[in-house]
Order: structure tokens, then C-alpha cells, then sequence
């Protein structure tokens, strides 16, 4: 799992790219942190930025299970090695376990940032 610093610094990335209209929606792994703490953090270093004046939303993502033999999925909780067993038909399924999802503005709709207005 990556650190909370790193995930902080690539939504800053992520969001420095494209054109955000003044606000943004992301999700945080939930064993990460809580979305208060990530977005104190977010604000705390996106002063004196282009970030700066972001309306930050935050939310929880879930960690989610997906069975590539029977295409059952579902939410998981606590500590995992990246796979676990499908209680449906009891071979192994992926764990998807992402730090961040980046949910508005999507990346692949979104335009590039075409200037910096300070």
C-alpha cells in the first residue's frame, strides 16, 4: 500500500494536468486514511499553488474482489496478500486494491490545462 504522502502528491499531479473548473471529487482507499485527514493534508499542501482554491470532495474507496473465473464481485474488508478466495465457486479472485480513483473531472474526458491564471 502506498503512503499517504505519495497519494497526496500524485492527486496533485493528476489534478495539476487537467482543467478541474474549480472543483474535484476523489476517492481514498479506506485503509489509507479517512477523507477529512487526506483532504487537510491536500489543502495544507496545495497552498501558494494552482490547487489552492480547489473544492476538494472526498470519499471512501472500496477495496473490491473480482473472481476472473465465475465474474462474481464484491467489497472487501482488513488485511489481504492480493488474492482470496471466491465464496462462490472457491478459486482464487484479484483484489483490487487501488490507493485512489480520481472520480471527477474523469481523466479521460477532461481536457489538458491550457493556462495557468494566477
Amino acid at each position: 500500500m502506498d503512503k499517504v504522502g505519495d497519494v497526496v502528491i500524485g492527486v496533485m499531479q493528476d489534478l495539476s494536468r487537467i482543467s478541474t473548473n474549480g472543483s474535484a471529487r476523489v476517492r481514498i482507499n479506506q485503509n489509507l486514511c479517512d477523507p477529512d485527514t487526506f483532504e487537510s493534508l491536500f489543502n495544507h499542501f496545495a497552498r501558494g499553488t494552482i490547487l489552492e482554491r480547489i473544492d476538494l470532495d472526498v470519499e471512501h474507496l472500496k477495496t473490491l474482489m473480482s473472481c476472473g473465473s465465475c465474474g462474481h464481485q464484491q467489497t472487501v474488508g482488513g488485511d489481504h496478500s492480493g488474492y482470496q478466495r471466491c465464496p462462490q465457486c472457491g478459486k482464487f479472485a484479484e483484489i483490487q486494491d487501488h490507493a485512489y480513483q480520481l472520480v471527477e473531472p474523469d481523466p479521460a474526458k477532461a481536457g489538458l490545462r491550457k493556462s495557468i491564471r494566477f
